[in-house]
């Protein structure tokens, strides 16, 4: 979220994921990020207890070399979007230089659940030969515009990450809202119509007693299973990402990242790398 992860995905080193990382694109919003980023600002872990970004302080059980783990498979909760995770399509020319689209990794129906206030959403950018990138979250019911961001995309394809900023310029996000984020290349400044566009949907939910009772009990390794059981999705990848990149050797690791994908039809991106992202963002 990295076999070969750039060490700078660095949620947007998506590894590409996009925001900042190692490399930390701060239009003081935004935060595109490679998994050490979201390892070193989602989660902030001392000896005895790690911190989510929410301040929950959950206590420490297992370590890298004693990860326990085992398969993740994503339950997909009961809830519906209504758009297609795709790109949408162009009406004339773009700048892909790929059969691949451009795709946001979401479950069937689009819609990721989140516990965060300031969640990480994950996408896949095929070759292109533009790499200004555009982000934007709406608030589902008004259609209103929560954030905006522009940036540079890393050069070489792959999985980016991007992590909203938790800061004052960005309200965190509600729970029990829809919200609608759009994440687009810029092929045509003067065209949007030309631009490489995908779409997806986030809510954030409130945490179980019985979910918080398992974290708090759950070694690093087997977080990402039980975020999936629950069928949240958000934190099921980030923290699967956070630890392919804390265990670059650990081999099932990156099974299980593979398989969590083809588990909800991920199937053409399930092997893709996460990317390196410039340091350098946009200002709009």
């Amino acid at each position: 979220m990295k076999n070969n992860y750039c060490r700078t995905y660095t949620p947007l080193s998506l590894f590409i994921s996009l925001g900042i990382g190692a490399v930390t694109i701060y239009p003081q919003a935004l935060m595109a990020q490679t998994p050490s980023n979201l390892l070193s600002q989602k989660i902030v872990e001392s000896q005895d207890t790690f911190e989510t970004k929410d301040n929950l302080k959950i206590p420490r059980v297992g370590t890298p070399e004693n990860l326990k783990g085992g398969a993740v498979r994503f339950k997909p909760p009961k809830v519906d979007a209504p758009e297609n995770r795709r790109g949408g399509a162009s009406r004339g020319d773009n700048c892909s230089l790929s059969s691949k689209s451009i795709k946001a990794l979401l479950p069937a129906n689009n819609l990721g659940l989140t516990v965060e206030k300031y969640p990480t959403f994950f996408v896949y950018i095929p070759p292109t030969s533009s790499h200004v990138v555009e982000f934007e979250l709406h608030e589902g019911s008004k259609n209103q515009v929560v954030y905006k961001t522009r940036f540079i995309a890393p050069n070489n394809a792959g999985v980016v990450s991007l992590s909203l900023p938790n800061n004052k310029t960005v309200e965190p996000l509600q729970i029990g809202k829809n919200y609608r984020w759009f994440f687009s290349v810029i092929c045509n400044p003067e065209d949007s119509s030309e631009n490489l566009l995908v779409q997806g949907w986030v809510q954030r939910i409130q945490p179980s007693a019985t979910l918080v009772s398992q974290l708090q009990k759950a070694a690093p390794r087997d977080r990402p299973r039980i975020y999936a059981e629950a069928g949240i999705w958000h934190e099921t990848l980030t923290t699967l990402a956070d630890l392919r990149y804390s265990n670059p050797q650990d081999l099932s690791l990156v099974t299980d990242w593979k398989e969590l994908l083809k588990s909800v039809g991920l199937n053409d991106v399930a092997e893709e790398p996460f990317s390196h992202i410039a340091e350098k963002s946009l200002s709009r």
